[in-house]
């Protein structure tokens, strides 16, 4: 039987931006929306060429996300979802203007610049019962991320008593950052207004915080933070270290940053219960480790043998990788089945509740960092 697409509007992820070519794929691979609509640079020349070339009528094309929003609300054909792939400090005040139009929000993480933008946007979604909200944390939507959820519910690790995360990467390219060649390498990272609170927290420690609380179903309850910048002249936060505590008294170890050298990529997590531990690295991500506190190590494998429940976000059978893409796409398929559900079937695509709670811990991360003591999230 054949489904009708969401229509989808963008806003953002131009011509050069790779994370727009990544949503805009993730988007098409289940046929479930059809891209009609968008913004795609400040320059409305280029934002027009570049909708014409990838198929969008040209009066659909827009200069900026309000013309966007108000022009689409007026048509019959009006878009039914936005999907916001901007910098952090603006996605409260985008994803608002459509929120007004009754228009689904799929939003780049983080949830917002900074905490006070995450309430406002957090109180907007919550009033509007019409609309709904999705975060690509994509992460979470890796198969065997949601094995490990699923196991940690199940009590297969028993209480969950530690969590150690991790997520590197090297921004400097191997070269020294200077005042002089900064902005050509760090670009609009460097400013606040742009970048949100911290560009090393709000960048990729929101994913490492929130992977940590997806898996093991637990939130922080305070946190003691060193946060370090480049330099002082270079005044960007580039290093994170946070110990937490979570609800449940569970303790946490945390590490991020973006000038790890020779760090090219590494997301890591590790989970430790009362009756053994769970391992999951992004850079081989169809595997699982589970060990017991007792017996032998079990690694197991997406959509294979004890790994079932994986099969559900699988999409090529066990001995095959699946990658980035696929997580994207897994939380635009989602997004799309929850819009269109009418029963009260589980999602687990990351929403506001999230959102909000990434924005806290980030920060109370700085006001730790400047105070030099536990501060409450």
């Amino acid at each position: 039987m054949k489904t009708k697409k969401l229509s989808l509007g963008i806003v953002g992820g131009g011509p050069k931006s790779w994370i727009g070519h990544v949503h805009r794929i993730s988007a098409r691979f289940d046929n479930q929306y059809e891209i009609v609509a968008g913004v795609f640079s400040r320059n409305v020349k280029l934002s027009v060429r570049f909708g014409q070339s990838i198929g969008i009528a040209k009066d659909r094309c827009y200069s900026n996300f309000k013309e966007m929003a108000d022009n689409e609300s007026k048509r019959e054909d009006c878009i039914e979802v936005v999907s916001i792939m901007t910098p952090p400090a603006s996605h409260q005040i985008i994803a608002e203007k459509f929120i007004d139009k009754d228009i689904h929000i799929i939003s780049d993480k983080p949830f917002a610049g900074n905490l006070d933008q995450a309430k406002k946007l957090y109180k907007k979604i919550k009033s509007n019962k019409k609309i709904k909200y999705a975060l690509t944390h994509n992460y979470s939507a890796y198969p065997m991320v949601r094995e490990a959820k699923v196991l940690v519910e199940k009590g297969k690790i028993g209480k969950v008593e530690y969590v150690n995360v991790e997520y590197i990467q090297d921004w400097s390219g191997g070269e020294n950052i200077t005042s002089k060649n900064a902005k050509k390498k760090l670009k609009w990272k460097l400013d606040n207004k742009i970048v949100g609170a911290s560009a090393v927290l709000n960048e990729i420690g929101t994913h490492s915080y929130h992977l940590a609380s997806y898996i093991s179903g637990l939130k922080g309850k305070t946190v003691f933070a060193d946060i370090k910048q480049i330099s002082n002249k270079i005044k960007m936060d580039d290093n994170a270290q946070v110990m937490i505590n979570f609800a449940n008294g569970a303790k946490g170890m945390f590490w991020t940053s973006v000038m790890a050298r020779g760090g090219v990529y590494g997301l890591r997590i590790r989970i430790f219960g009362t009756k053994g531990s769970l391992e999951w690295v992004q850079n081989d991500p169809n595997y699982l480790k589970l060990n017991p506190a007792k017996g032998a190590v079990k690694l197991l494998e997406r959509d294979f043998h004890n790994a079932g429940f994986s099969s559900k976000f699988s999409r090529i059978k066990f001995g095959h990788p699946e990658g980035y893409l696929d997580a994207f796409a897994n939380i635009y398929r989602e997004f799309a089945d929850s819009i269109k559900s009418k029963s009260k079937k589980r999602f687990f695509y990351p929403n506001e509740d999230e959102g909000l709670e990434t924005a806290k811990f980030i920060n109370a991360c700085k006001i730790s960092s400047k105070r030099k003591r536990w501060v409450k999230i």
